[in-house]
């Protein structure tokens, strides 16, 4: 099962993919069996693959909540309420079902906007602005190869 879980959030596992490997296929027949009784979305991977969406995951979850928990101390320390960020959260969320993800980035990095970045990197502390330097770079680097 690849999904997040946290105390006071309930879950509906009817859309939670479950990643299933076995030994031999009569193994792989009952874990189906019983993933099939709890949700739909069943995927025969190897171990590989397992260690392989495991860092992806890391990427798309851990470190996209560590960037909501930067962007909401930003916010705190501006006294700005982090709730107006919320529809442009769900926007990115959501666009990446119809775009795959380099065609949905935006922003300075994209548009090699340096006044805008130099404007940033002024607002924020030097553990912010490591980090948002870092992923300018990735940002404007990933755009050069494509």
């Amino acid at each position: 099962m690849l999904q997040t879980f946290s105390r006071d959030k309930e879950i509906d596992f009817s859309k939670v993919p479950f990643c299933l490997e076995a030994e031999t296929e009569k193994d792989y027949i009952l874990l189906e069996k019983l993933a099939k009784s709890i949700g739909n979305k069943i995927y025969n991977i190897t171990t590989e693959q397992r260690k392989t969406l495991h860092v992806a995951a890391v990427f798309v979850n851990n470190f996209t909540n560590h960037l909501y928990k930067i962007g909401a101390d930003i916010c705190d320390t501006n006294n700005v309420p982090f709730e107006i960020l919320q529809p442009l959260i769900d926007e990115t969320a959501s666009k990446i079902k119809q775009l795959k993800p380099a065609s949905a980035q935006t922003g300075p990095a994209v548009r090699n906007d340096t006044e805008t970045i130099k404007n940033h990197l002024d607002l924020l502390s030097k553990e912010q602005q490591t980090i948002y330097k870092i992923l300018t770079k990735s940002i404007q680097k990933s755009n050069k190869t494509e």
